[in-house]
Parts: structure tokens; sequence; C-alpha cells
């Protein structure tokens, strides 16, 4: 067993002696990082988090001697713990201030105990008992053990909650979730002394910094009052203007209305000064140096307290229901842009997924899942179809939080907040296209209720409503002459390609996005990566005043739920 120099020794401890408790501080909402435990360079995941008692930092034994490579065995009878690492044997009886290494008696610093059923340890013994050394890092709180093997670096997933926001259920299931995240370093991060988003995003920016490294994603726990979202003012000029219009699109009323976004946690590269009060306008015309496009996806479960661990349940459970089978996709579409000479409406988002299963050569989507669409008694069918499975469920409509609306009545809603409530035969992912359903991310809303009193899993919507215009399954273009015919200025109706989606159009995200699924990737990764390219796809149309139309829509998508792992 390898020994720590009597000084270093001193010093460790006279260091730990002054740790504040990790998990007080953060329910105490001070913001100060819990103690972490390092393993190489790679962060240990704890369902109960290290904790300081009487002095001593005290960490769960099992993580760790895994993390060390070391088998665990607990004898309920005996209440001992055993460890067995190649010819290292460790023996421990809780609540004793001894164990034995190789059978020769240890004294511990402080005496194992028992806490919310996991088995703590002084955090210096369980990683010397198996030959590691162990360090202490004031600035990052950090107990920092290496075993002489190569140092991992990983990248940092943080896990955000506002302490004051959750009960105890709820955060031990937040903390339970994190441990899922095998490959990185996950950081539970309270964020209940920020009150503002851009004052939260300089938080994590400095802790991302203290941390090193890159980010792998941001999960958010909590509505917008809780853990706070960016304002943003629709203010945008889509055109040039004549001489009766500027060009300029804005609330006139007097007092903007103001929505939400999370987008901009997605990189780190703003200064936060200008992400007050966001308008497309203030980015594209008065070239405020804002940034789009993201560098990690974003995740934000809108529940608040004693909501959020029953849904974490839900979706474990939804991931076991699916695994290994294929989920039918359905979409619900009720289409209001029909175009006059056109069969089918530019809106419709049920006709371009149909067009993405049947033309194979161009795109050829959804060849390992059914997809079926409705277009009449949609209520009956959603009630039908979530009988039947669990299922991908797309909600092409208007609409608002209050739910999706019919093309000829758009009061009349066919999927509401009090029948959401009620469609809970089996699970079901869902994709509001074109209405502002997740607009406030917070409780008055269907995407809330579907997610707190339903069974809708990890749903994608909009803050803002989608705007229909560049929303288009058909292009006025130039067409060969037809035969028999002269003349060289025939135009016609042409069906959107891959390349005619580059023109602004907010299907590109659609397309993108499925574009991925079908590779095999998970909804959270392939929302994120449809998001990059859509983000970028505006920024280098900057110059067409259209683009502005595709940065509100970036900035409006959000995911909603928790993060695949």
């Amino acid at each position: 067993m390898k020994k720590i120099r009597c000084n270093s020794l001193i010093l460790l401890l006279l260091i730990v002696t002054l740790l504040p408790l990790g998990s007080f501080a953060n329910a105490s909402g001070s913001g100060s990082p819990e103690i972490t435990v390092s393993i190489d360079g790679r962060f240990v995941s704890f369902d109960v988090p290290p904790q300081m008692i009487n002095g001593r930092v005290m960490v769960p034994l099992r993580p760790i001697f895994e993390g060390l490579g070391a088998k665990v065995e607990w004898n309920d009878k005996t209440q001992t713990v055993t460890g067995n690492k190649g010819s290292i044997s460790v023996v421990l009886i809780l609540n004793e201030k001894k164990a034995t290494v190789n059978g020769k008696t240890i004294a511990l610093d402080a005496p194992s105990a028992q806490i919310k059923g996991r088995t703590f340890v002084p955090a210096r013994f369980v990683a010397e008992s198996l030959g590691a050394d162990v360090k202490w890092n004031d600035t990052k709180q950090q107990v920092i053990i290496t075993t002489g093997a190569e140092i991992v670096t990983l990248d940092n997933y943080f896990f955000v909650y506002n302490s004051s926001k959750v009960n105890a259920t709820d955060l031990d299931a937040i903390r339970k979730f994190s441990t899922n995240f095998k490959s990185t370093n996950n950081i539970i991060f309270d964020a209940s002394q920020y009150t503002t988003a851009p004052k939260l995003y300089d938080a994590l920016k400095a802790e991302q910094k203290k941390l090193g490294g890159k980010v792998a994603g941001i999960q958010i726990f909590g509505l917008a009052s809780d853990v706070p979202s960016f304002s943003y003012v629709h203010k945008m000029k889509p055109t040039e203007g004549n001489f009766e219009w500027n060009g300029i699109e804005y609330d006139k009323s007097g007092k903007p209305e103001k929505f939400v976004s999370d987008l901009f946690y997605s990189n780190f590269k703003n200064d936060s000064k200008y992400l007050t009060d966001v308008t497309v306008y203030g980015i594209i015309q008065e070239n405020q140096p804002v940034n789009i496009v993201p560098e990690w996806p974003i995740s934000r479960l809108p529940l608040t307290k004693g909501e959020i661990s029953k849904y974490i349940s839900n979706y474990e459970s939804y991931r076991k229901q699916i695994e290994g089978k294929s989920i039918p996709t359905v979409a619900l579409s009720a289409p209001v842009e029909f175009q006059k000479g056109l069969d089918v409406a530019q809106d419709d988002i049920g006709f371009f997924m149909n067009r993405m299963k049947e033309e194979k050569e161009e795109f050829g989507y959804f060849s390992n899942t059914d997809l079926r669409t409705y277009y009449k008694d949609l209520a009956v069918n959603l009630t039908k179809e979530n009988k039947s499975g669990v299922m991908d469920l797309v909600v092409g409509s208007d609409g608002d939080t209050e739910g999706a609306t019919l093309k000829k009545d758009r009061k009349n809603y066919f999927f509401d907040r009090k029948s959401v409530a009620s469609l809970n035969s089996n699970y079901y992912t869902a994709f509001f296209w074109g209405s502002g359903a997740a607009n406030g991310l917070n409780a008055n809303s269907i995407i809330h209720d579907g997610m707190a009193k339903g069974t809708m899993i990890n749903p994608i919507a909009f803050t803002i409503a989608t705007y229909n215009r560049d929303v288009a399954n058909y292009l006025w273009l130039p067409i060969p002459t037809p035969e028999g015919e002269t003349g060289d200025n025939w135009h016609g109706d042409v069906a959107v390609t891959k390349e005619l989606l580059k023109e602004n159009n907010p299907f590109f995200f659609v397309y993108k996005y499925y574009e991925a699924i079908e590779s095999g990737k998970t909804r959270l990764q392939s929302f994120y990566e449809a998001q990059v390219a859509y983000a970028k796809l505006s920024v280098d149309n900057k110059k067409n005043l259209r683009a502005s139309l595709g940065y509100e829509n970036i900035i409006s998508i959000h995911y909603l739920g928790l993060a695949d792992y």
C-alpha cells in the first residue's frame, strides 16, 4: 500500500477540515460546487454525493472501489463490505473505525457510516487501500485520485437545477440520473443564486474555465422561473420594405412581448451583456456580436418541485419499453396555408414527411419504421394510436400553449391541456411543429401537462410560433418547356429538394433531424445536429434578409425533457 508523506497528510487534513459540506452548500443556494472525486482525470458519478462529516471528506465506497477496478460485495447480515482487486482484499464493517487490508488492521480517520443506503468511508482510506495516491485541489474542491495509469480528459456535462425548487426526492433522482452518463465528467450545478440567464451563463462559463476541457452538454431541471431562460423580443427585418413600410416587424403595443430561449446556453462565445432582450434585428441589422450556432446540446425538463422525480422515473420506464423495438412515427397534420393550384398546403409537415419516405433516391427516410399520417378525425386517431403502443408523435398545426388547433377553426383544439392528461395508455415522444406550444417554458402549457400529468416524453417544441412564411413544400420556379410548346419563360410548382431546402426553408430543420434519426442517432443528438445545420445555414445566408426567419426559428425551437445517455 502506497503511503502519503506525513507533512502532506497533515496539510491534507488541515485543508479538508476547512471544506464546506458539499450537499448543504448546494442546497442552501450558495452556488458553491460540490465536492467531486476524479480517478485518473475521470470524474466519479455519485447518486449520493461526497459529504463532510466531523471534519473529514467522506465518500460512497462502492463507486470509487469500482472506479479503481475492484469488485465489491455487501453482506447485509454482518453489515460488511468486501472489496477485491487482484491480490488486495479490503474488509470493512459498517460504523467501525477500522478496516482490514489483506488481513492487517488499518485505523480509519472516521468510522464508516451509512447515508441514504450507501456506505461512506474517508476518501483517503478508500483510495489508498487499493494502492492509489490521493491529493486535494482546493480551487476545484476536488479529491484527485491517481493510480499511475494514463490521465483521461473527459468532456463536462452540466446538470443545472435550483435547490430551492426541488425536494429531496427530486434531487436524489437528478443525482441518480446523472450517473447514467458514463463517458463524461458530470457536474451538478446549483443555480439558485442566479436570478437572470446572463448571470447563470457567466457562472457556467467560469465553472467550465476552471474545470478545463470541453462541454459535452447542459441539462436543465426546472421551469424558466426556476432556472432562468434568456429573454427574446420579436423584432426583425425580413424584407427591404417600401414606401408604405420599412420592412421591420416588431410589437407596436408599447411594451413588446418577451419570449424565452435556452439557445444561448449552447455556446460560451457570447458576451453576456448582449444576451438580454435579444432581437434578430439587433444581430443582423445592428451587427451585435451574438453567436447562434450551438456547440453542445441543451435540454430542459420544464417541471418544478415534486414533479421532477416522477418524470425521470417515467423516462427510465420509457427507455426500457422501447429497447430493441421499432417505434412508429405518427403525424397528425392540420395545415392552413393552402396555395391556389396545389393539392397540398405549403405548411403541411405530413406531406413533407411522406415525401421523405417515398422518394427513396433522394431521401429514403423511415426505412426502418412505420410512418402513419392522419388528416381527419385527429383527436380520435390520436387516442387510437396512443392505445395501440409507444409512438413518436408529430403534431403539425397552428396552436399555442393550450394545444393544437384544426385548420378550419383555429380555436377548436383537437389536442389540448385537458386531453393530454388523459392520453396515458402508452408513452410517446412528441414533436410540435408550427405552434408556440412551449411559450414561456412555464407550468401553463400543454407541454407541462403532458409531461407532468400524462405520458409525453421529451417533446420538441417552439417557444415562439413558427413563421409559416418560407415553409414551402413547393416553389414556383423555371421548368423545362413542355413538349410541343415554345418559349423560355415557363414556370411551375416544383417540389422542394434537398438543395431547394437550403433556400431558408424551415423544413430544412425537419430534413436534417430525420437524416440524423435515420443514421441511428438519438433524438437529442439528431435535434442538436439539425439545430447546428439550420443555424449555420441562416448565418451563411445572413445577407439575405429572409434569413431573419431562420434566426428566430433557431432561437425558438427547444428540446424539452432529458438528455439521452
